[in-house]
């Protein structure tokens, strides 16, 4: 995992990226598998066990880490992309990746005159063409998200776009229906933006919401499947509308309306705290650690993008 996130300021936008890669394995746990094999010994009537049983028990946990993995890369003079998620695709690292798009840019005579909308577009097709050649030669792809963030100095104003890759096999990328990219909608009245792992720091924010979100929908799922109900009222609209008036409670844990129209330092500042909340934070537990390393932050205001920090090589550690 990783902790991406964009603050916007009045005059700019902050960007901060770990450095850290995790190495996911499907892990057995020895607990689990003794379960299933006493569940499988009680059972008279279902006593084979099957591979595909096996298969189900095993889950993607976090192995190592390494650290010097870009994640967060200037894109165009006043455009940013960060990443987290599935280091590679069609077997280029995404700083390769991204380093090939924006050499085609440069070599477009109308770029520059692009939209900030046209450019995201122009990006995502750019990568449902990787996409499209990574499985000519792959079955799976994981899950990558890419924010990113433009300062446009004329408005005055950011432009933050959330890009994901849908995870997916080769069998789910050949379904007529299946998109690997969505378009994405600009995030309109966010002030912080982030991705990877933000737990802690969505707790902050946005007070829980997700958890209630996700709560208020099982208990919804568990309601119909306990007595059977099959009303046509239960719909998209009437979670919706359970959701809002459940959120309204947590009204005053939001957080995130609550932040002023911040400076740029103050953003650069807010930045770096939601990075040290999340590094800190898994001292005390027992997963491995997947945020830290070296951390990049930068700035882009009405004078274009500029690093502020992490971007440097400096002297060796303990020298």
């Amino acid at each position: 995992m990783t902790f991406i996130a964009s603050v916007v300021a009045r005059d700019g936008v902050a960007i901060i990226a770990d450095s850290l890669v995790t190495t996911v394995r499907p892990v057995l746990d020895l607990g689990d598998f003794l379960a299933f094999v006493e569940r499988k010994a009680s059972n008279r009537d279902d006593a084979q066990i099957d591979v595909a049983e096996l298969y189900d028990l095993f889950e993607n946990r976090a192995s190592h880490t390494r650290d010097f993995e870009d994640k967060i890369f200037q894109y165009d003079s006043h455009t940013a992309i960060t990443t987290a998620g599935n280091a590679e695709i069609n077997g280029l690292r995404i700083n390769k990746l991204v380093d090939t798009k924006i050499k085609q840019n440069n070599a477009k005579t109308n770029y520059v005159g692009l939209s900030i909308f046209e450019k995201v577009n122009d990006f995502c097709e750019f990568l449902e063409q990787e996409i499209k050649a990574h499985f000519e030669n792959n079955y799976y792809l994981g899950s990558t998200t890419f924010i990113f963030t433009h300062f446009d100095a004329s408005l005055n104003s950011t432009f933050i776009f959330k890009i994901e890759t849908e995870e997916c096999s080769e069998e789910d990328y050949q379904q007529i229906d299946f998109c690997a990219i969505r378009r994405p909608e600009r995030e309109e009245i966010a002030k912080v933006v982030c991705d990877g792992q933000s737990r802690i720091s969505n707790g902050i924010l946005y007070g829980g919401i997700a958890s209630v979100i996700l709560a208020v929908n099982k208990a919804i799922d568990l309601l119909i499947l306990d007595f059977d109900l099959n009303l046509p009222q239960i719909d998209d609209g009437y979670r919706e509308s359970v959701i809002s008036k459940c959120v309204d409670l947590i009204d005053d844990d939001i957080q995130l309306r609550k932040i002023t129209d911040l400076s740029l330092q103050q953003a650069v500042n807010l930045a770096a705290l939601l990075m040290k909340i999340e590094i800190d934070f898994q001292k005390y537990t027992e997963n491995i650690p997947t945020v830290g390393g070296v951390v990049k932050i930068a700035t882009i205001d009405a004078n274009g993008f500029k690093f502020v920090s992490g971007h440097e090589i400096i002297r060796p550690e303990r020298m």
